[in-house]
């Protein structure tokens, strides 16, 4: 039954405001997720930060990540694979890369939600006093027992945190929450003066228009596109001195003057103007066959 589709997860919800800009009118643009489950998707009328429908209670959110997120979307019950391992190496350097020009001599550095640890590992390498924390038990107890690494295993709400920091980091975080202004806040109390967050989401609104509901599901209870994300800063006082806009969106904030609320929102409602139930579900059906067919595609979206 757990992957049945067109039915129901076992998890239920509420129906919420945006977590980010506080309006509750919203519109939906999807029904179901990449497994064909049900699972309701909106994007905010006034900023166009897309979420679920039905967010999980902080409850619901820690049990699932502590013991089913990784068995349920990655399907590992054990320490992380040589596999996963390589990949998160190589992704740790280009991060590490891009941070660098900002970084001062042995910067102290938190990784909220550090998986198995690689990005702390390689920063330490590097000179860096690293930290972090994550929510699964199976990945923190691997970074903390087999990697040696200062982890703990808990979630943003729970950390403590004895001695502020240079640079908070999360990547491939801020997509699992509920409540992303006040894990964003939170971060900023971490920071020493002229602290740096820098934050890596994948790109909700390259995500639709490539695969439609295929880049949806259970564990994504909000998705950034390029503009949300500023804005997500931009509520908390904090703006952006650095843009990595690829698939994925990865943004160094600072504090100071963002740009007007009013002048992300707009730019976020155009980033995802197009993107509606009808665009995302055809969308989906093209991006299939063109993979069941090997083609690749280069037109991503095309509105009709």
């Amino acid at each position: 039954m757990k992957y049945l589709p067109f039915t129901k997860y076992s998890f239920s919800g509420s129906p919420v405001a945006c977590p980010i800009c506080g309006n509750s009118k919203r519109t939906q643009i999807s029904r179901y997720d990449r497994r064909f489950k049900i699972l309701p998707q909106s994007k905010c009328d006034e900023c166009a930060l897309v979420r679920h429908e039905f967010m999980l209670s902080d409850e619901q959110l820690s049990q699932y990540y502590s013991t089913s997120y990784r068995s349920d979307y990655q399907w590992v019950n054990s320490a992380p694979t040589s596999r996963h391992i390589e990949k998160r190496v190589s992704e740790a350097k280009t991060r590490l890369n891009n941070l660098n020009p900002y970084l001062k001599k042995n910067p102290k550095i938190l990784d909220f939600g550090c998986g198995s640890g690689e990005f702390i590992e390689l920063a330490q390498k590097k000179g860096a006093l690293a930290t972090g924390f994550e929510p699964g038990d199976l990945y923190a107890a691997y970074a903390r027992d087999q990697k040696r690494l200062d982890v703990q295993n808990c979630g943003w709400e729970n950390y403590d945190q004895k001695k502020k920091v240079d640079v908070v980091t999360a990547f491939h975080v801020f997509e699992h929450l509920i409540d992303p202004l006040k894990a964003f806040q939170k971060s900023i109390s971490w920071l020493n003066k002229n602290g740096l967050i820098y934050i890596e989401v994948p790109n909700m609104a390259k995500g639709l228009k490539l695969k439609g509901f295929g880049s949806l599901h259970m564990a994504h209870t909000i998705g950034f596109g390029r503009y949300s994300l500023e804005l997500l800063g931009a509520y908390c006082g904090m703006k952006t001195i650095e843009v990595f806009d690829e698939f994925d969106i990865g943004m160094i904030f600072t504090k100071g003057i963002p740009r007007p609320l009013e002048e992300i929102k707009k730019n976020s409602i155009d980033e995802f103007a197009n993107i509606n139930f009808k665009q995302v579900n055809k969308q989906f059906w093209l991006y299939s066959t063109r993979k069941l067919f090997g083609k690749r595609y280069k037109n991503s979206f095309i509105v009709q």
